[in-house]
């Protein structure tokens, strides 16, 4: 983007520095923010018979927000949330104030669809994933392409995004290394 997209971009940004653990979207709120990842680390996640399970990490550079609020204008899903994992400085935009950019500035509009489409991709991978891929083809997939998740994310985090049990992601790491 050009420097007065962002320039303009920031004008309807809000910048929030929030501690460890914060929950920044939680079950069934309507959350009227779409959040850009400054500095920090987030994780996705539900609970599916009083378990958190782990849908999802962001990091720098990353999108994350609610998809039932951004898309739908409605509340989240039941039982989820998202956690802030480290502190974390990120921007919050009213999704009212991002759409209205998207009509008048073409270039926030393509960044953007770039970055839903890119998460997208990724999100179907993941899922598909899952259907073919062994517990160690996924381990070693999610290792190749997100290394630093494993220097700053809780290994109980990381086995539950696997879809595996903690036991069999230290088997998994000692039988790698």
């Amino acid at each position: 983007m050009s420097d007065s997209s962002i320039k303009e971009l920031l004008a309807h940004s809000s910048l929030l520095e929030l501690p460890k653990k914060h929950i920044l979207t939680s079950s069934y709120r309507h959350d009227k923010n779409f959040y850009f990842i400054e500095k920090g680390i987030t994780r996705s996640y539900c609970l599916v018979n009083g378990k958190e399970v782990t849908s999802w990490f962001s990091a720098e550079g990353d999108i994350v927000f609610s998809t039932n609020s951004f898309y739908g204008n409605i509340k989240g899903y039941e039982h989820e949330f998202v956690q802030l994992l480290e502190d974390t400085v990120l921007y919050a935009v009213p999704v009212k104030d991002l759409e209205a950019l998207y009509r008048t500035n073409i270039e926030i509009a393509n960044w953007s669809r770039i970055l839903h489409q890119d998460a997208f991709i990724i999100n179907e991978k993941r899922l598909i994933s899952r259907l073919y891929m062994s517990a160690q083809e996924r381990y070693m997939e999610l290792l190749e392409t997100r290394p630093e998740l494993f220097r700053r994310v809780n290994l109980g985090y990381i086995a539950s995004f696997l879809g595996i049990s903690q036991v069999t992601l230290c088997h998994l790491r000692n039988k790698v290394r």
